[in-house]
């Protein structure tokens, strides 16, 4: 009846006070342990769920195709891509469809622990290691067992560690700080990095040998710019996650909403796509998303009309149009035709010549009366 009620364990009068102090050590064991778990649960942070790529461009589905092929190996990858294009997903996608994804994926950005914590965090210590190391802590190669170890910014791990790590990719074992005891592990390992690490070479603060050992097999993670024709796909994702999380009522995005976004350069590429779309979220009051509801900063870009970044922007205007006196619809007007006549009529040829996706330069065609 007390075990119904929630007891956890019970004692039959009369007992020997033995009993009663053997039942309190083993409970004090069982929350010890289960504070341990959820705390390594914490820690590991295990990626759960589909890990598909959204977009249906050339470019991510080649990159699909890619991750396909190395999933299933046991080499070493090295993402390479600018901030914010989704190298994470990469890993992840990587992990998802390796034969170990049943074991932990754990993710280490070695930019955002102190170079004085970041050996303690991928290799643990003994207890009384160094000062503050007041008990024993497993490392995240440890963590991850026979499964994936993400190292994010891999460009910034500090040369002394950059040994232990060659150690670890070469001989498949290391030792935890303080101790002499050499530990194995079978982790896969994933690095990532924006850094061009041949520079950093060059420059004496990456190691060659190590660059090697990382650069088995290397993915590109694509600019959102280059790839702009699955905007449309990645803000109806971001759409419908954002109001999932955040408990909004589901939303559309309109065409000028749209259109707006694909004039944006995207710097910031995906992780700037998803913040922008937080914002206009937030900020907007109907069931769709208008151009209204983006930043301001978006909206001026689109004002401009045209990518004076893009191959046949305003300094490749040709002979027919006078810049003095022109105005931006009339120099948009132009470049259009201009990019229409060199591809012989292929709007998807002409769109990529100007900076932008099909669904734009239609959009922009009609406007003009093209």
């Amino acid at each position: 009846e007390a075990l119904r009620a929630g007891a956890v364990d019970y004692l039959i009068k009369p007992f020997p006070n033995e009993e009663l102090l053997h039942v309190l050590d083993r409970l004090e064991n069982e929350f010890r342990l289960k504070r341990e778990n959820a705390t390594l649960k914490k820690r590991l942070e295990v990626y759960e769920g589909p890990s598909g790529l959204v977009g249906s461009s050339e470019k991510m589905r080649k990159l699909d195709r890619l991750i396909s092929k190395v999933a299933p190996t046991q080499s070493t990858v090295l993402i390479r891509g600018e901030s914010g294009t989704g190298k994470e997903l990469i890993a992840r996608a990587i992990h998802d469809r390796s034969g170990r994804s049943d074991q932990p994926l754990v993710r280490v950005n070695c930019a955002a622990i102190p170079e004085n914590l970041l050996e303690s965090e991928l290799f643990g210590h003994k207890k009384g290691a160094f000062t503050g190391a007041t008990e024993k802590r497993i490392g995240r190669f440890e963590m991850a067992g026979e499964g994936t170890i993400f190292l994010d910014e891999i460009g910034e791990i500090p040369p002394n560690l950059q040994v232990k790590l060659l150690r670890v990719l070469q001989e498949r074992e290391f030792e935890p700080v303080g101790s002499s005891e050499t530990k194995k592990t079978k982790a896969r390992v994933i690095a990532a990095t924006n850094r061009d690490l041949e520079t950093a070479i060059e420059e004496g603060t990456f190691r060659e040998d190590l660059f090697y050992r990382l650069n088995v097999v290397t993915l590109e993670s694509p600019r959102l710019a280059d790839h702009l024709e699955d905007l449309p796909d990645l803000a109806t994702h971001f759409i419908q996650k954002i109001c999932e999380r955040e408990g909004l009522s589901p939303k559309t995005p309109s065409e000028s909403f749209l259109e707006t976004l694909e004039s944006w350069d995207w710097p910031g590429n995906t992780r700037e796509l998803e913040n922008v779309i937080e914002s206009s979220l937030i900020m907007g009051e109907g069931d769709e998303l208008e151009e209204g509801d983006l930043p301001s900063h978006i909206r001026r870009s689109a004002s401009k009309g045209v990518k004076t970044n893009s191959p046949s922007g305003i300094g490749a205007v040709e002979e027919g149009i006078d810049l003095e006196t022109a105005t931006l619809d009339q120099v948009e007007r132009h470049l259009i035709l201009k990019a229409l006549e060199r591809s012989n009529g292929n709007q998807s040829e002409a769109a990529r010549s100007l900076g932008m996706t099909r669904r734009a330069l239609g959009y922009r065609r009609e406007k003009h009366g093209i």
